[in-house]
């Protein structure tokens, strides 16, 4: 097999890493151009390979997937200060448990979960105010909670109703939870170090709703409930352990890709969009089509879908090889770290002409400029792709819609997330 090419010598790993330091994203696509799409590098500690083609990456996470395993810092930014769930088991244990949970983000809990995004963001917006200034990722987040408490736990979040008819009520501090920093071998100077929020080290009253629902196998429709009764291959019930890892990893799946991609996607958008979004929010609303099968047709998802393309929740995709494999003439040996970029390839004009535009057209229906081959993964790829990515798109299809019939979003100076808040405009263009 060929030797893969590339800058990959110790003296050159220590300029790779000034240059990766001071700019990743031009770094790894001056390798890209100058190398191909296989390009294998060292940032002066481990030997790496980045991935940079459509076809390649295709072909790398759909039939080369087996032979790869999520790093341990990856594992850790996702199982924080608990146990193990879907995103961080691996082989058969993962397929079990994806297998289990499939049903959990299917049609029927997608027709449940409408009603419950809606009302709890009419409720954030109704705390707003004209003239004010909000911080939409502070905003957002507290959304996101509170959507998680009632859909995982049927829990309502401290300060927004009682316990009556729920679970209980899931205090903010436990809900919002803490910035988790999982830094490779706890090296500071590591090339990448992940920063996400994550669980508490105290998660008293999640817990305590956990245990009462073990004890009594009360079924609310919820994913705890869902969990509970679930039977494995072997007829045995997950464990307690099981069961509170999965939990909480769910419960803050969406704290980060949520929040920050409805962040760009105000900054992204421009007041032409703006006045487009709120026009078919009141056409959508009139005929009460808020279902998935209306939402998906629609403008404001097809800005969304765009605005994640050029900011990629995950703007770099890090595997490890487990068993080394062959991947278009090329070995890829064992324990070498492996890097796909949805930064780079989004905005690779090859796949995406006029890639730096934005241009929510490209994702509209019967659209032609977007190959079905593109490579366009904001939530992952290959069979690890997030088993709740349509909810996610419902659920941020919703917010802005609800949103943009009500107000108008400026961003200000005062931060990347701080945005000016005013009354939508009442006469809306029809498009």
């Amino acid at each position: 097999m060929a030797t893969i090419p590339g800058p990959k010598s110790e003296p050159l790993g220590k300029l790779n890493y000034e240059f990766w330091r001071a700019d990743m994203f031009g770094f790894l696509a001056a390798l890209s151009e100058e190398y191909g799409n296989i390009v294998a590098f060292d940032l002066g500690r481990s030997p790496c390979i980045l991935v940079n083609g459509a076809a390649e990456v295709r072909e790398l996470f759909s039939e080369r997937e087996s032979f790869l395993r999520k790093p341990e810092f990856v594992k850790d930014s996702n199982r924080g200060n608990w146990n193990d769930g879907l995103t961080t088991l691996e082989g058969p244990a993962w397929e079990t448990r994806r297998r289990l949970l499939r049903s959990c983000f299917g049609a029927r809990s997608m027709e449940r979960y409408a009603p419950l995004v809606a009302s709890c963001t009419r409720d954030m917006l109704d705390t707003w105010s004209c003239a004010c200034e909000a911080d939409l990722l502070s905003e957002f987040r507290i959304l996101t909670a509170r959507i998680a408490a009632r859909f995982v736990l049927d829990a309502e979040l401290e300060g927004y109703g009682s316990a009556n008819g729920r679970s209980g009520v899931l205090p903010l501090a436990e809900a919002y939870g803490d910035e988790h920093i999982s830094i490779p071998g706890g090296d500071p100077t590591a090339p990448l170090v992940m920063v996400r929020p994550r669980a508490s080290r105290r998660m008293d009253l999640a817990i305590g709703i956990i245990n009462d629902r073990i004890e009594t196998g009360e079924n609310r429709d919820d994913v705890l409930s869902h969990l509970i009764r679930a039977r494995l291959p072997d007829g045995e019930r997950l464990t307690h352990d099981e069961i509170v890892g999965e939990v909480i990893q769910i419960l803050y799946a969406g704290h980060h890709t949520i929040p920050s991609t409805l962040v760009n996607f105000w900054r992204d958008i421009s007041a032409a969009d703006a006045n487009r979004i709120a026009s078919e929010a009141d056409c959508l609303s009139a005929s009460g089509g808020w279902d998935w099968p209306a939402l998906s047709g629609s403008y404001c998802l097809a800005a969304l879908k765009e605005s994640m393309r050029l900011h990629p929740p995950a703007p770099i995709l890090y595997r490890e090889v487990e068993t080394t494999f062959e991947l278009r003439g090329f070995e890829f040996p064992r324990n070498v770290a492996l890097w796909v970029s949805p930064q780079l390839l989004h905005n690779d004009a090859r796949y995406f002409p006029e890639p730096h535009r934005f241009l929510p057209e490209r994702f509209m229906k019967d659209s032609l400029s977007v190959a079905p081959q593109s490579p366009y993964f904001p939530f992952g790829a290959g069979r690890r792709v997030c088993i709740a990515y349509h909810m996610a798109l419902q659920q941020m299809t919703l917010i802005v819609l609800l949103t943009a019939r009500r107000f108008r979003l400026i961003a200000t100076h005062d931060g990347f997330s701080v945005f000016r808040v005013q009354a939508a405009s009442q006469r809306r263009a029809i498009y």
